[in-house]
C-alpha cells in the first residue's frame, strides 16, 4: 500500500525530507509498526519526541490502522499562543 508521509520541524531535520510517498509492506498496518520502521530507517528519530497524525488527526494510540492513500504527519512538540 502507498501512503504519503510529511515531516515537520526537528523530524524533518532528522530525515532530511519534508515529504515522501512510501510503499508499505502489508505487514506494516499500524502506527506503532510504522514508528518502528521510521526509527530503524532514521535512527535520529529515537531521540526526538514526536506524535503522528493520520489524515490530519493526531492519534493517541499506536494501534491505529493505516490504510491505502492515508496521509501521515510526524509532528515534533510545539507550543501555541
Amino acid at each position: 500500500m502507498i501512503v504519503t508521509v510529511k515531516y515537520f520541524g526537528a523530524v524533518a531535520d532528522a530525515t532530511q525530507k519534508k515529504e515522501e510517498s512510501l510503499y508499505l509492506d502489508a505487514k506494516l498496518h499500524s502506527v506503532e509498526d510504522l514508528c518502528l520502521q521510521f526509527e530503524n530507517q532514521y535512527p535520529e528519530l529515537k531521540d526526538i519526541a514526536y506524535v503522528i497524525a493520520v489524515n490530519q488527526s493526531v492519534v493517541a494510540s499506536g494501534l491505529v490502522t493505516i490504510n491505502e492513500n492515508d496521509e501521515l504527519a510526524l509532528l515534533p512538540p510545539f507550543a501555541g499562543g
